[in-house]
């Protein structure tokens, strides 16, 4: 909606004097125990008090967007393309703040995303300077924002989303320090009230005191995790500074995230007072810690609030591993209603990682409004005119590649609706799915997509464990015809089947044209499966009789991962959908070189960005696999038809290796629950679905309906 319809004749203020952090102060008389509520906007983010009480505990607040128009030119890969602008407002019940009387209305401001100097999009982040507005609705009259809220450049010297925040409480005001603010033009843009769930501090962990570093003692969370430590005042002008780090070995020079990166740093100068001391509009990644000048609390951890909706267990201490290290992954990469790629270094909302992981966060993770928080950022940021989709949503900068980063358009509210069943959300993409594959068939040369933006990236693949060999027009290809086989599928739910028709004739086209430029049928191979190429094809219905017999031979007897993001999560979705669960079993739980196991053998508690374990260790793209151990190990599954959990089909698969296993996941219409025990001739199985959900157990060819409890007894 417009400005002026959220808030009413309410102006946008900023601080008169210059200020990251400003404090803003307003009295408004109201009756005890009249209803009232407020809607509020501070940009980047804020944090508001009633009555010296914070209201709500609600933190990172508003979520993050394409705010407004800027100049991306100024961005690291320069574009020219015509976005969306959308600014999220926060609505708060404040009836049980208010006292007979004069109240007083107090917000904090920072930075955010808002006026962010990124460590990877140079100028092109910064949209404005922090600025507030708010209106008062209750029942006694409203209060409006205008120059008569007080402000004053407040205490937090610096504060940067990376870099970390500098706090000076020697420098916190009076009430005669505040001035008139200064009314400012609002933003433009369109004004939507969030919905999407808010960061909050999930839980507190209890860090461990290891040693010494340069003087300053240096302590372990006991887990890779995001927030912050939090710290009790002490005398006035007492310095605390903490630093941040993934790893304490800084060697391999870029081996995780660790001290002497020079940023994830917090200074605090106490002022006198028993008060708690943290960053209020940062959190950091981190494992270990440094402290001087005071002992920590607690760790506070701090994200989205996405509550775990699963479980799952098993004889298998990788795939236990496996399922615990995504889960945290997943939460450590979801902040202001963006899921990241990383907690710490790039924090930002890439395309081509969130729509890996879409699937299994949508079924592990009470995360649908999240989710459709994120599918508007990914709308935002088409281009209004050519249909390109940016590497990044909201767009922040980074590198990326047009199918397998711009293919979120087409492929998040698939499994949304998938997930769901929400049929409007996926009516309203659908034209949006159709600009995105013209713009891939424009940057396509005979029948393969070869490139994107001139002077940007153009990646295939990412993240394999050594040079990356697959060929992007190749990676791009095949996703686009997947792509294009999905939006099919989307206009047969719809009914809009003469919008796509035209598909039909270039899916074939284009399948042709990968078969001429890649297929051997002498190795019945795509590119000799160099990183797992050939499930890309197998997976559109390409390759001949015997290529997934030579995909099986290459996997058993290389026995780990030679695969980047993008082939990893196909290659384990193509051997289970063939019927070869064995080999998917072994490549999941192997601990060879490139393994889940041997970050689980490393200590991990969090999956790498590399197998390796160079960069950052908090990436959770390579968990998108994650979502097998429930689709197939536990075997809960949708019919091909299905959308929304209303029907289910419940069929484990039992592989060696794997004899007892259980879980849990939360569907749209209640529980469904898969536990097993199993030897060499029999298994019994007990599985619940919630009676709303029209479920039957398959074995053998045969579907057994059930509702609730039910325990098979399974002969083979």
């Amino acid at each position: 909606m417009t400005h002026d319809r959220m808030f009413k004749g309410a102006k946008w203020i900023e601080c008169a004097a210059s200020s990251e952090a400003p404090i803003f102060r307003k009295p408004f008389n109201a009756e005890k125990g009249e209803k009232a509520r407020i809607i509020i906007c501070g940009l980047g983010f804020f944090k508001l008090f009633i009555n010296g009480k914070k209201v709500s505990d609600d933190l990172l607040v508003p979520n993050a967007t394409d705010y407004s128009e800027r100049d991306l030119t100024k961005l690291y890969y320069k574009i020219t393309d015509k976005l969306s602008h959308r600014i999220y407002c926060m609505e708060y019940d404040i009836s049980d703040y208010l006292i007979q009387g004069e109240n007083t209305l107090a917000v904090m401001l920072g930075n955010g995303y808002y006026n962010q100097h990124s460590r990877h999009a140079e100028g092109g982040v910064v949209f404005g300077t922090p600025k507030l507005c708010y209106i008062i609705e209750k029942e006694s009259g409203a209060v409006l924002c205008d120059a008569s809220t007080l402000s004053h450049k407040g205490f937090i010297t610096e504060n940067n989303l990376y870099n970390g925040e500098k706090h000076d409480y020697t420098l916190c005001p009076s009430d005669g320090d505040f001035a008139e603010s200064r009314e400012i033009p609002a933003p433009e843009s369109e004004f939507y009230i969030q919905t999407s769930p808010a960061d909050k501090v999930i839980r507190s962990i209890e860090p461990r005191l290891i040693g010494t570093v340069d003087g300053a003692d240096l302590y372990d969370a006991g887990e890779n995790t995001v927030g912050y430590a939090v710290f009790k005042g002490g005398e006035k002008g007492n310095k605390i500074t903490v630093n941040y780090a993934e790893v304490l070995d800084s060697s391999p020079k870029k081996y995780g995230i660790h001290f002497e990166d020079g940023y994830q740093q917090d200074e605090f100068i106490c002022g006198g007072k028993e008060t708690e001391y943290i960053p209020h509009f940062t959190w950091h990644g981190f494992r270990y810690f440094k402290v001087r000048g005071a002992k920590p609390l607690r760790v506070d951890v701090v994200h989205s609030d996405c509550p775990v909706t699963s479980s799952f267990e098993c004889d298998n201490a990788v795939l236990n591993w496996l399922y615990s290290a995504y889960i945290r992954t997943q939460l450590c990469n979801m902040h202001s209603g963006v899921p990241s790629d990383c907690p710490h270094r790039e924090r930002l909302g890439y395309t081509g990682d969130g729509q890996l992981c879409c699937e299994a966060a949508m079924m592990m993770l009470d995360s649908r409004e999240f989710y459709r928080k994120w599918l508007y950022d990914i709308s935002d940021c088409q281009c209004k005119i050519s249909g390109h989709i940016q590497h990044t949503a909201p767009l922040m900068g980074g590198g990326g590649g047009p199918s397998g980063w711009g293919g979120a358009i087409v492929e998040v509210p698939m499994k949304f609706y998938k997930t769901y069943g929400d049929k409007d959300l996926l009516d309203e993409f659908f034209p949006k799915m159709l600009r995105f594959l013209d713009y891939l068939e424009s940057r396509s040369e005979n029948g393969l997509v070869c490139r994107e933006e001139e002077g940007g990236w153009c990646l295939g693949d990412w993240c394999t464990p050594d040079e990356i060999k697959i060929p992007e027009s190749y990676v791009n290809t095949c996703l686009y015809v997947r792509f294009m086989q999905q939006v099919l599928e989307a206009a047969e739910i719809l009914g809009r089947q003469s919008e796509a028709a035209h598909l039909n004739e270039r899916i074939e086209r284009v399948k042709k044209a990968i078969d001429v430029a890649y297929f051997s049928p002498f190795s019945h191979t795509y590119i000799g499966d160099i990183q797992g190429a050939s499930c890309l094809a197998l997976r559109i219905g390409l390759g001949d009789d015997k290529t997934l017999k030579v995909i099986t031979e290459k996997y058993k007897k290389l026995g780990t991962f030679d695969t980047g993001i993008i082939a990893t999560e196909a290659l384990i979705g193509v051997l289970f959908e063939n019927g070869e669960d064995q080999l998917a079993f072994d490549l999941l739980s192997n601990e060879g070189e490139n393994s889940f196991g041997k970050e689980a053998a490393c200590g991990a508690t969090t999956l790498w960005e590399y197998w390796s374990g160079i960069e950052s260790q908090n990436h959770p793209m390579f968990g998108a696999a994650t979502k097998y151990l429930f689709m197939y190990l536990l075997g809960i599954r949708q019919p091909e038809d299905g959308a929304g959990y209303k029907k289910a089909v419940i069929s484990p698969r039992f592989v060696e290796g794997l004899n007892k296993a259980k879980g849990h996941i939360t569907t749209e219409k209640g529980i469904i629950s898969v536990e097993y025990v199993r030897d060499e001739k029999c298994a019994t199985v007990k599985v619940f679905a919630d009676p709303k959900i029209e479920a039957v157990f398959e074995h053998n060819g045969i579907r057994t309906p059930f509702s609730g409890e039910k325990v098979f007894n399974i002969k083979y």
